[in-house]
């Protein structure tokens, strides 16, 4: 009889314990966002929810191409932002003429020419920086934009993976 009257009144520690994981889990390993904006679009839909891996760049830093989520000073504070890596340090990255130069090579791909005619943008990415550019590139405010282009690499918080919601799809 003791042992049953135990056990109901321990009822409580499941949902406890799965809450606390569930918690550690969104902190330290997984990363889980809803993206506000069109910035990421067609690859990213305004609303979608996105989850991205806080491990992803223990060994190694992000890489051009990388969709990634970061920290980013803005004028009325801090705000964590999703964008893809268009350079890393020690790369020059330009845009003339509605085409991007990444080490004075063209870029290849979807996105690499859907820039804006009178778009110019020239960076010579310092070491230990990335620069960001939305997938949407006449609707996103990012690093062409910004008065420092660079992101610094320790404000990265980690590489989206999937958008989960609406619908599913790697990144």
């Amino acid at each position: 009889m003791r042992e049953r009257r135990a056990k109901k009144e321990r009822w409580w520690l499941l949902p406890l314990l799965a809450v606390g994981l569930t918690a550690l889990l969104n902190r330290f390993i997984f990363i889980n966002a809803r993206v506000p904006s069109g910035s990421m679009e067609p690859t990213i839909p305004s609303g979608a929810m996105v989850l991205g891996n806080r491990l992803a760049y223990l060994r190694e830093g992000p890489q051009v191409g990388d969709v990634v989520f970061f920290r980013h000073e803005e004028e009325f504070g801090q705000k964590i932002l999703i964008k893809r890596v268009a350079a890393v340090g020690g790369q020059v990255l330009s845009i003339e003429d509605g085409q991007a130069y990444l080490d004075y090579q063209p870029l290849e791909g979807e996105f690499a020419s859907a820039f804006p005619r009178d778009d110019h943008f020239l960076a010579l990415v310092p070491d230990g920086f990335i620069v960001v550019l939305g997938d949407n590139r006449a609707g996103s405010n990012d690093s062409r934009y910004w008065s420092d282009p660079y992101v610094p690499q320790d404000t990265v918080l980690g590489q989206a993976m999937f958008v989960y919601f609406p619908g599913f799809h790697p990144l």
